[in-house]
């Protein structure tokens, strides 16, 4: 499996809301959803709030990856949920998950790439 992270300060979802901000109009990126595995990081919800996208789904909360990677130099992840980042702006975002039901599904990759 290959991480989706490019690095520590360029993960996908950042990467992702940036380049659409510059290819979209705010308004446009308002009625879109930003879906992901696991809850974005603080970086990562910040900029997903910044870009302008109107909506979030992800599978399983950021606590069960830390629990995964423990002090990984590589993921020194940050117990600050993606409700309480996006919650702090101006903007509504609208925030689907975590969905338990596929959790496990959802999980398998990540715990094999981080036992490797």
């Amino acid at each position: 499996m290959r991480q989706g992270n490019i690095d520590t300060v360029r993960h996908a979802e950042t990467e992702l809301a940036r380049r659409a901000s510059v290819a979209y109009s705010p308004e446009f990126l308002w009625t879109c959803t930003l879906v992901t595995t696991g809850e974005p990081c603080a970086m990562c919800s910040g900029t997903i709030y910044w870009a302008n996208i109107g909506r979030l789904v992800y599978g399983f909360e950021e606590t069960k990856l830390l629990t995964l990677t423990g002090d990984h130099s590589e993921n020194p992840t940050m117990n600050l949920p993606s409700r309480t980042v996006l919650g702090s702006g101006q903007k509504k975002v609208e925030i689907y998950g975590p969905f338990p039901e596929i959790e496990e599904e959802l999980i398998a990759p990540h715990r094999d790439f981080w036992r490797g």
